[in-house]
């Protein structure tokens, strides 16, 4: 109908809009928590609006050893899982794109590892990782071995798109150079996909930070950042897992705005076939 989208308009903006203040509300209400006194945290009625400023909850995610030691474990266990996840999973979803029947196995593979529960293999690797003297390691990379584990699926299935969408001509034509087969996968196809590389390297970096259970499971004393959080806030302390939460709340914005410019050009959309 011609005037089916003039009414329909008013609708999609009513709906974007509840969208939006039902994300900006927890958010407003963490920083809220983070900026003010325990004591307005837990007033009845509640304050909506700020009614004392105070800068120790943000001061004591520095200032505290604990804190500043969960903070730096967390980027590395994360920079390296992202890493490790994204080499190996661009090289599982370039496999997957040139080779009919590792497509098949590997899309298989991807979507089991998928939808197993983790729960169920969380005390299996847990002792592997004590056999292998990974657990609660001080470096975590019993850690980010696990959670490199968890993001190749995510990595492979963001790369394959971009890696589909490449003409195999482009290949064939710098064999027919002499070009090595690890030449052509990086001087072709990996400059073509960078955008998708890009992405799935920063998917794999927020899925690694935000991890909860193995994080609980593995680093018993030598914490990362969310089961820190989730002990602050068992504990009651709610300013400073506030101020703890805006700070890992920080790479998901980088998130956004990275991942915007890509998912307006449709480097990591579905090919089509």
């Amino acid at each position: 109908m011609p005037g089916g989208g003039a009414r329909a308009a008013p609708l999609r903006f009513a709906i974007d809009c509840l969208a939006v203040i039902g994300a900006a509300v927890p958010i407003y209400l963490l920083i809220k928590q983070a900026i003010t006194p325990d004591l307005e945290s837990f007033a009845w009625p509640p304050f909506w609006l700020p009614h004392h400023l105070t800068a120790s909850n943000l001061k004591s995610v520095f200032e505290l050893a604990e804190l500043r030691s969960a903070l730096l474990l967390s980027v590395i266990v994360a920079v390296a899982a992202a890493a490790i996840s994204t080499v190996l999973g661009t090289m599982l979803a370039y496999a997957m794109a040139r080779r009919e029947r590792l497509r098949q196995t590997g899309m298989a593979g991807v979507t089991i590892a998928r939808l197993l529960p983790m729960i169920a293999v969380a005390l299996p690797l847990t002792t592997v990782l004590i056999r292998a003297g990974l657990y609660d390691s001080p470096t975590g990379m019993g850690l980010a071995l696990i959670h490199a584990a968890l993001a190749i699926p995510t990595t492979a299935l963001t790369t394959y798109g971009a890696f589909v969408a490449i003409p195999a001509e482009q290949e064939e034509a710098a064999w027919l150079d002499g070009a090595s087969p690890l030449r052509v996968f990086l001087a072709i196809d990996v400059p073509q996909a960078r955008m998708a590389i890009a992405a799935s390297l920063v998917l794999s970096f927020i899925l690694s930070w935000d991890e909860f259970g193995f994080a609980l499971l593995i680093q018993v004393t030598n914490r990362t950042m969310p089961p820190l959080l989730y002990y602050y806030t068992v504990f009651g302390d709610v300013g400073p897992a506030s101020a703890l939460a805006l700070v890992m709340l920080a790479p998901a914005v980088a998130v956004i705005i990275a991942l915007r410019p890509m998912l307006k050009s449709g480097f990591i959309a579905a090919p089509r076939h």
